[in-house]
């Protein structure tokens, strides 16, 4: 099969069939034909023979016996068996015969016959019929020959096998659409529907092996869905308990600096308990964002979301004064470019899908520079690293033109915001750009998904 075609399984047994039948009734047509006209030349040649062995002729003069016209030589037969056998080698028991028709297809007008029949005597007869249009009324039209039945015979053989084929193909290939379609249509709320009845056994064992592989998947799905809401639940409890226990830590510090004497000694334990929490609430805050992420994201598609007014600017630069933890002890400058826009949006879904945006923006930029620019319901976001001068050295000049920033840090998070735009059908696109990363994110309001 040639690659890239596709046949329909259908029109392939369908035409495969109907060549096939159209062959083997052809060659049964022609045969059947051969044979009816090979019998009745061999009845008309034994008859002739018999009459030329059976038949007495006085002074071998010629006669006509039962309208077979009997001569001892070729030159007494009657002048129209002369015209029409002149110049043709006659062989002994060899019937020949003339037909007279105005095209293939039509019935002959006439039919002459001749046979030579040698006696045991050593004689020769020559026994000769002419038959001409029939009389009277015919069960068929008078100029339909013998071939043209044979044809229209033929072709009503095939006519009704194509038909009898179409049937039966319509009855085999109506459960398989039928099974096409179910299967097209199964999700969530139809697998748990009984499994319908296509006629056949083995569509029926088709249909349960599509359903009962569904179902795994299924299955599959609901555990690790069930996995991630009661994971991100329970990991609740203890994020919160960090992050008190950080603050009450924050507190115990600040009284401990204030009521001990400011000596070198008790200042440095200071900044190294205060730079260890620091640590830990920026690491909670991480986990926290994260939880409610994916809480988020696992709940069901058909939820309704509240949306109202959100100012994109004012929800950029909250985030960024959020998100400024990650960019402490680096060389990273922010760029703000986010005029004043209020759109009608999901709050809590806008700050989850931006602030994951701008988190990895923040996290994998250790030296350089980030870009947020605003305009109008477009928000992009582009990091880029700034390479020390030992790496610079160390690329070969005609490829440090080309080098591009390796995203293979950003998995995780581009990933969940692929499924929290796809979730709001927003859209989103993301790619490496030269030593840096480029996130476009287009926000759309209700009544532009409607339209």
């Amino acid at each position: 099969m040639v690659n890239g075609l596709r046949f329909s399984l259908r029109r392939y047994v369908l035409w495969t069939l109907l060549a096939v039948g159209s062959v083997l009734i052809t060659l049964f047509s022609v045969f059947s034909a051969d044979r009816f006209f090979e019998g009745m030349d061999g009845m008309m040649r034994v008859t002739m023979t018999r009459v030329a062995i059976n038949s007495d002729i006085a002074n071998d003069s010629a006669q006509s016996v039962l309208n077979f016209y009997i001569s001892a030589t070729f030159e007494q037969q009657p002048e129209e068996i002369k015209q029409a056998f002149k110049g043709v080698s006659i062989q002994p028991y060899m019937l020949e015969k003339k037909l007279e028709r105005d095209w293939f297809f039509t019935r002959p007008k006439a039919a002459k016959f001749l046979v030579m029949v040698p006696l045991k005597d050593g004689r020769v007869r020559y026994v000769s019929q002419v038959f001409g249009a029939p009389k009277g009324e015919m069960r068929r039209p008078i100029w339909l020959s013998h071939e043209l039945v044979s044809i229209i015979i033929g072709l009503t053989a095939l006519g009704a096998f194509a038909a009898i084929l179409l049937l039966i193909m319509r009855s085999v290939t109506k459960p398989v659409e039928s099974l096409q379609q179910w299967a097209a249509g199964l999700d969530e709320k139809q697998l748990d529907a009984p499994i319908p009845e296509f006629r056949y056994q083995e569509l029926n064992v088709l249909a349960a092996l599509i359903h009962n592989s569904l179902q795994s998947v299924k299955q599959a799905l609901e555990r690790e869905r069930t996995f991630v809401n009661h994971a991100s639940h329970e990991l609740r409890t203890p994020i919160a308990v960090i992050r008190s226990s950080t603050e009450l830590l924050q507190r115990v510090l600040l009284k401990e600096q204030q009521n001990e004497p400011q000596s070198m000694h008790a200042g440095g334990k200071s900044n190294i308990g205060n730079n260890a929490l620091v640590r830990i609430d920026n690491a909670s805050k991480t986990m926290t964002d994260l939880t409610e992420t994916l809480l988020w994201l696992a709940r069901d598609n058909n939820q309704a979301l509240p949306f109202s007014k959100v100012n994109l600017s004012t929800l950029v630069k909250e985030l960024c004064d959020d998100l400024g933890y990650l960019l402490k002890g680096k060389d990273v400058q922010v760029k703000l470019n986010v005029p004043s826009n209020e759109m009608c949006l999901p709050a809590t879904a806008s700050r989850i899908i931006i602030g994951n945006v701008i988190r990895n923006a923040f996290q994998h930029t250790d030296c350089g520079e980030v870009n947020i620019t605003l305009m109008k319901s477009t928000l992009t976001v582009e990091n880029h690293e700034i390479l020390s001068r030992n790496t610079i050295e160390g690329i070969d000049d005609a490829k440090s033109e080309h080098a591009k920033f390796d995203d293979t840090g950003y998995g995780l998070g581009l990933k969940l915001i692929s499924k929290l735009t796809e979730k709001l059908k927003w859209e989103f696109k993301a790619g490496a750009v030269i030593n840096g990363y480029h996130v476009k994110l287009e926000l759309h309001e209700p009544y532009q998904q409607n339209s």
